[in-house]
């Protein structure tokens, strides 16, 4: 009784169920149906037995329901969730997800067990779904639109087909980051593109919204909406998420910057109404009566027939005008604007001109062309201008790049590559931080940032970094760029390779050291000890009876004084380049020459040494080594004369921009032939009574002072040396 009991509860659950239930055999033929099949379908339950249940599913299911129940056959226990249609007992069809299982081995079941629910409801969404989104693609690719999904913690953004496509990209060409997408908006509108971006962030905006120019991946440049939303904030009002499209604007974009040039044409310049023949030459019918004004022609001169306007555009355009126009005609359009051209005034000027013209129905052979010219000869030299400073920056020898206000590198010209070793692809983009050695603190930094966007210009030399992480010392100088608010746009910098120059300097430097060093061994030790050998020579000597032995002293003595004499030589001499990165200085004429006359005179007694006139208490531009000047110059009056008694005489002349100071010998005077190189460093040679340094010094000296010094022929029939010093006020 129990077992019946349990029986019947089962049957009754089944019976109630508002799911089908139903057995069908090996075949397929229906052996049982619970009541729920006349709730979905309309039948009853015992007019089903015995059929096939394949007969009431759609002619497009019937081979799923044969091959279910075929593969259920052969696969004990085995169960399959299958969709199809079956037909109503109107003849309308039911979406079914049935639930198949074999339990022909089964003793209570005996065949194959369906259960069946209606999701007829849920196809009919998912069918609405589809259509709704396929009408979706629709509507966004025939409104060019793109779709974006932007996660604004981790940068990560998700874009649709359409979006890439629209640039020629493959989604992985763009890349899943958002740096993919900044590195294709137009140099020109990224700081706007930047800025409507930043105001909707700061929740200033209800929605960000720019049109800009991307780069496709050909290389072209197409316009392009951005909008898009913040839709997700973080509890402390952070951004999370925005979501937004991009659609392609770019035909609209440029017809309207046309008609917006079209517009401002008159802006450009003077316009000069025109109507042509369409016909070869383009015959004048009418002219403005402002043509005189703007190319120098009479109206009625033009509208007589004897000018056809092909005649007055400039031959090296012709051929180009006449191309480009038939090409136009070819193609039927109606509206002609031709690249700007050249045209000549009646006097024979060039003038380049734009054009705007439009065919127009005469109703006779040929047709009519109206148009007008703008004359835009100031602009185009102002485009010349802009490209020759363009070229010139190109072929700079300087690195020259450009940055944002916030320093990140827009521009850089080639020599900036070959000095930093930045390729322009890696530096656009970077700041300049990326040539920082190391070797200057955040202060340095701070300084230069307030110095710049303070509106003022920065230069100093820098040790920077190149790209291979070798040194380089740069003379920069960066300047703001203004615009005509009076804000800070950009930055402009010129920077200098001086790292030969600095190099060279610390080699200069240490050469100094070095000579420094040998001059005062020259001074101290070479000379005291010459002048120990010659004083215990003269001791020797003063004891000495045997004159051969006194001949060989009196050659020691004699040699050593010509040691001492190259050793002073020798210590002018790096005198001389020890000072020659001095400034000079105001330095008083009277002193030094007076000096220089008294030590001549108490050395050389035989000599007869005077002035022709006094010597003037006046300052002139020389340095403390200018009392070598008129030593050598008095010396080599005396030392190089044959006369028996050597005269030297001085005169002294002024005016008031310079000092000319003549010193005349009785000598020998000098050749003519010998006059050019006479200053020239050694050019007597060290074998001879002098070193043929002097001179050379001399010459050194009076030029770093800024003066002249020559030869010419004395009164006396010796040489005489003339100095010419500037003054100093």
């Amino acid at each position: 009784m129990t077992g019946v009991g349990e029986s019947e509860r089962y049957r009754s659950l089944v019976e109630a169920s508002t799911d089908i239930i139903a057995v069908v055999d090996a075949d397929g033929t229906v052996t049982y149906v619970n009541r729920a099949v006349e709730r979905i379908l309309g039948y009853e339950p015992a007019k089903l037995i015995g059929d096939d249940v394949a007969e009431y599913a759609h002619p497009d299911d019937r081979e799923t329901v044969r091959e279910t129940i075929e593969a259920l056959r052969t696969e004990p226990n085995e169960t399959r969730t299958v969709e199809l249609r079956l037909r109503r007992a109107d003849g309308s069809w039911c979406w079914i997800e049935a639930l198949v299982q074999n339990r022909l081995d089964n003793d209570v079941v005996g065949g194959i067990l369906v259960n069946g629910r209606d999701v007829t409801e849920r196809k009919e969404r998912e069918r609405e779904l589809v259509t709704t989104k396929q009408r979706m693609e629709l509507a966004l690719e025939g409104a060019n639109l793109g779709i974006w999904d932007w996660n604004m913690r981790t940068g990560e953004v998700s874009r649709d087909e359409l979006l890439t496509e629209m640039l020629g990209y493959t989604q992985a060409e763009m890349g899943d980051r958002m740096r993919g997408w900044e590195r294709v908006v137009h140099p020109a509108d990224r700081e706007r593109h930047d800025e409507a971006l930043a105001e909707h962030v700061a929740a200033r905006t209800p929605y960000y919204r720019c049109d800009h120019r991307l780069k496709t991946n050909s290389g072209d440049w197409k316009w392009v909406r951005t909008m898009g939303k913040v839709v997700e904030r973080d509890e402390d009002g952070e951004p999370v998420r925005a979501v937004g499209i991009h659609q392609d604007i770019d035909d609209r974009k440029r017809a309207e910057l046309a008609l917006e040039e079209e517009r401002d044409m008159f802006k450009e310049g003077p316009a000069v109404v025109f109507k042509w023949e369409d016909t070869d030459g383009w015959p004048i019918e009418y002219v403005s009566e402002n043509v005189e004004e703007v190319l120098g022609y009479m109206p009625d001169e033009l509208q007589s027939g004897e000018i056809q306007y092909l005649e007055i555009i400039h031959e090296g355009d012709r051929e180009r005008i006449v191309e480009e126009a038939s090409e136009l005609d070819s193609e039927g359009t109606d509206r002609i604007t031709l690249d700007p051209y050249r045209v000549a005034t009646a006097s024979g000027d060039i003038r380049w001109v734009k054009e705007y013209t439009r065919a127009i129905e005469s109703g006779s052979d040929p047709d009519q062309l109206l148009g007008y010219l703008v004359d835009i000869t100031e602009r185009k030299r102002r485009e010349n201008e802009l490209r020759q400073f363009k070229a010139a920056v190109e072929r700079s020898a300087h690195a020259i790049y450009i940055t944002d206000v916030d320093g990140t590198i827009e521009y850089v010209n080639p020599a900036f590559e070959e000095i930093t070793g930045y390729s322009e692809e890696r530096a656009v983009g970077e700041t300049p931080r990326i040539l920082q050695s190391g070797e200057y603190d955040d202060e340095f930094y701070a300084a230069f940032w307030e110095t710049i966007r303070s509106g003022e210009q920065w230069q100093a030399e820098i040790t920077d970094e190149r790209a291979d992480d070798e040194r380089i010392v740069l003379n920069q100088t960066v300047a703001p760029i203004i615009g005509d608010d009076g804000a800070v746009r950009k930055f402009v910098a010129v920077a200098q390779d001086t790292t030969a120059r600095k190099e060279y300097e610390q080699q200069l430097e240490e050469q100094r050291d070095n000579l420094d060093i040998l001059n005062r061994v020259l001074r101290h030790d070479i000379r005291n000890d010459l002048q120990l050998i010659t004083a215990y020579t003269k001791m020797v000597s003063d004891e000495c009876d045997d004159p051969e032995t006194d001949e060989y002293l009196t050659t020691v003595l004699e040699s050593a004084d010509h040691a001492v004499e190259l050793t002073k030589v020798a210590r002018e001499m790096a005198d001389v380049m020890l000072s020659a990165n001095e400034e000079s200085r105001p330095v008083d004429l009277r002193n030094v020459l007076q000096s220089e006359l008294d030590e001549v005179r108490s050395t050389y007694s035989r000599a007869v040494v005077s002035t022709e006139t006094g010597i003037p208490r006046t300052t002139v531009e020389a340095n403390e080594m200018l009392n070598s000047v008129f030593r050598n110059l008095l010396k080599n009056a005396i030392q190089h004369n044959d006369a028996a008694t050597p005269q030297v005489r001085i005169s002294i002349m002024e005016d008031d921009d310079a000092v000319v100071v003549r010193i005349a010998d009785n000598g020998p005077g000098i050749p003519d032939a010998q006059r050019k190189t006479i200053f020239g460093k050694g050019e007597k040679g060290l074998d001879s009574q002098g070193t043929g340094i002097g001179l050379y010094l001399v010459d050194t000296l009076v030029e770093s002072y800024g003066g002249d010094v020559w030869v010419e022929d004395s009164d006396a029939g010796g040489a005489a040396f003339v100095v010419e010093l500037p003054k100093v006020e």
